[in-house]
């Protein structure tokens, strides 16, 4: 749980001294002399407060601070000081400053309506890509919510599809740094602005969007390309707003160098940016205009980012008073040991955001090595899967989440909770191996079991694996704990460590997106797209046309399962909130830990590093510095 955006403030008592004096001048009149003997007390001048100023040690320099230029953490945590975010989310529950409300089925905020379209328009067809509509494409007609119920378009004078509305309905009250009126034309502003950087190749808000609008009620409507209804939230497709007064000539470079809109962009949130010193810090003051603005909001007069390079670097600047919260410093997790003690001892305090990257031992079912199939058996990584104690690997770093069983995360309402059963069980996995014809037959767990009776593996072949990870110096903790444990049970483990770019380099040359591996430990990015098209048979990487995405694929395991296909399928094109969707996530993740084509470890954590007497932050799930405006 982290603070929440309305809590009650301690009053601040302001004490003003007045003094006054009277003169009188002109004729007649006497200036008022004292005597020697008397003394005249001057009453002291009151000290104005001095201007506090939150230091934040930032793990990486922004190259921009514009909306659509620089997507890194940093920037989007220096942005959450700058724009009041259209939209939080903290353990899964969302809230908005902007909107009136969520947009939902429930709420009548979104609907379907039917589109007519012609041939050559752009539309999305039945598995959810974007086509012209021409001969042979697969659609789904207005109604239709399954594979079921799919056509080819064959000369049809048009067809009708689904087509989703969701309205946006926007506060008012808000004025801009500069004192001008924010408006929702501002919001359609922005949208114009996205076009003009990414056209229809950009992000899902720009591609999937057929017409940003605003109507005579100042109501904004979004309206998604015909068949397009594989949304993952709503308010992906609200476009938080950017200033047309001041912007509304500038071309498309000007956006993405100009000092106005890179730098200094004008904003509406709790601070706006006074200086930025590349390569050493960014300074932000109070914004006076901010619509939540008074003596207590927000708590600091300023902020002063400091860029650090490690977590190293990071904690010396932290020791030394440099600054009181470390933000967005992966290196941090090498410390576990510093910051675990100085929190006892009172020194500082860590904060642990959840939810970031997935990460997962991926299982080469579908393998292009010859002679390396072996863990197509679903058994087999079952089996597996028990040898490894992914609880030890999850208290030994203090950036990893609690263990999870699929790829939905921890506390996820929309998945029931089940009991696990992919829990570490040395004993039985060795007994589950015997039965499926591995055979222990030395008593020496050191030595790879050999193979006798397995079909289509020639006896007395030892189980043999290679595991794949990052790495160019020492083997990370987590990967030695999962050979440990696979060696354990008498799977024989040869780990290899490449660069990172080596090792998720593209098919066919890389060994991930190659298909050449038996075993790959690598995380996943998080974001809002759904899981499930990571282990999808349409995903999988391999020469078009036999394999639909040809080496640009991403399910690297070869997974194919039919059900799962059509579960994904649901998920991918009917609305999040709908009961198809939700029926279908329920599905995957059964299907999911049945198959299991990777073993799930976790989500990794983010460390906030903080001075004990800042107030404002908690663990939780939530995008970092969201509540900035009333740290104190």
């Amino acid at each position: 749980m982290v603070l929440k955006r309305s809590f009650l403030v301690f009053p601040l008592i302001i004490f003003i001294l007045i003094l006054g004096a009277c003169s009188a001048t002109g004729e007649g009149s006497q200036l008022f002399s004292p005597k020697k003997s008397q003394v005249v007390e001057s009453a002291p001048m009151p000290t104005p407060a001095p201007p506090r100023v939150l230091s934040v040690c930032l793990g990486e320099e922004p190259s921009s601070l514009f909306l659509y230029g620089d997507l890194s953490t940093s920037a989007n945590i220096i942005r959450q000081a700058i724009y009041d975010n259209p939209m939080d989310q903290v353990n899964f529950q969302q809230s908005s400053v902007i909107l009136e409300q969520i947009p939902s089925l429930e709420n009548e905020l979104v609907s379907i309506d039917e589109a007519e379209v012609f041939p050559g328009d752009r539309m999305v067809d039945a598995r959810g890509n974007i086509k012209i509509l021409a001969n042979g494409v697969t659609y789904r007609p207005s109604g239709c919510t399954n594979s079921e119920c799919w056509q080819v378009y064959e000369n049809q004078e048009s067809i009708t599809l689904d087509q989703v509305e969701i309205v946006f309905l926007t506060e008012t009250g808000f004025l801009w740094a500069d004192g001008t009126q924010l408006t929702p034309a501002d919001s359609i502003f922005s949208y114009q602005v996205a076009l003009q950087i990414y056209g229809y190749t950009g992000p899902a808000k720009t591609r999937y969007t057929s017409a940003y609008e605003l109507t005579d009620e100042d109501e904004i409507i979004w309206k998604g390309l015909p068949g397009f209804k594989g949304i993952y939230d709503y308010p992906d497709f609200f476009f938080s707003p950017l200033p047309k007064h001041l912007w509304s000539k500038f071309s498309r470079e000007e956006f993405l160098t100009s000092a106005q809109t890179t730098q200094k962009p004008l904003a509406w949130g709790a601070y706006r940016v006074v200086e930025w010193v590349r390569g050493d810090h960014i300074t932000l003051e109070k914004n006076e205009n901010y619509h939540a603005f008074s003596n207590q909001v927000p708590g600091f007069d300023s902020l002063v980012f400091r860029f650090v390079d490690g977590g190293e670097e990071a904690l010396a600047a932290f020791s030394s008073g440099e600054c009181q919260i470390i933000l967005n410093e992966p290196g941090l997790a090498d410390y576990q040991a510093d910051l675990i003690s100085g929190q006892n001892n009172g020194r500082l305090n860590y904060y642990i955001v959840g939810g970031l990257a997935w990460e997962q031992l991926s299982f080469g079912i579908n393998s292009r090595n010859p002679g390396t199939s072996l863990l197509n058996d679903k058994d087999l990584r079952q089996a597996a899967a028990q040898c490894i104690d992914r609880e030890r690997i999850s208290t030994s770093r203090l950036d990893a989440g609690q263990v999870v069983d699929d790829f939905f995360l921890p506390g996820d309402p929309r998945i029931d909770p089940e009991e696990s059963h992919l829990s570490f069980q040395p004993i039985q996995a060795g007994l589950n191996l015997r039965d499926l014809g591995w055979i222990d037959d030395d008593g020496d767990p050191a030595t790879p079991r050999l193979a006798e009776g397995v079909d289509g593996v020639q006896d007395g072949t030892p189980l043999q694996l290679t595991l794949l990870a990052s790495g160019t110096g020492e083997i990370p903790l987590t990967v030695e704990l999962i050979g440990a444990g696979l060696r354990g049970c008498g799977i024989g483990v040869d780990i290899q460590l490449l660069p990172p770019a080596e090792l998720l380099k593209s098919g066919p040359e890389g060994p991930i997106f190659g298909r050449k591996f038996d075993l790959a430990f690598f995380s996943w990015a998080p974001g809002h797209y759904q899981r499930c098209r990571l282990f999808t048979t349409d995903e999988i990487p391999g020469l078009y046309p036999e394999y639909a995405k040809g080496w640009g694929g991403v399910n690297a395991t070869g997974y194919s399962n039919e059900d799962f296909d059509l579960a994904c399928g649901l998920v991918n094109t009917n609305l999040p909130d709908s009961a198809e969707t939700l029926l279908a996530l329920e599905q995957l993740s059964s299907v999911y830990r049945t198959d299991l084509p990777s073993l799930p470890l976790f989500f990794r954590n983010a460390i906030i590093v903080s001075t004990p007497n800042l107030i404002g932050l908690e663990n939780g799930i939530y995008s970092q510095f969201w509540n900035m405006e009333y740290f104190r």
